[in-house]
């Protein structure tokens, strides 16, 4: 994880996305995974960035 996360693997720009090591309230599956970072948002999100898209491209 800290070598995909500090940049060192990125020719195969690999960005682990895991649960994280804490408890998630009871929710519906959606809000959980917008609790936890593993929405579909997150998901585009770290992909552009691990791409180098500037964030204000990707609004656009």
């Amino acid at each position: 994880h800290h070598l995909a996360r500090t940049g060192l693997l990125d020719t195969v720009r690999f960005r682990p996305m895991t649960l994280p090591d804490r408890f998630i309230d009871h929710n519906t599956q959606d809000a959980q995974y917008h609790e936890a970072g593993l929405d579909a948002l997150a998901i585009s999100h770290t992909a552009l960035h691990a791409l180098g898209v500037a964030a204000s491209q990707q609004t656009a």
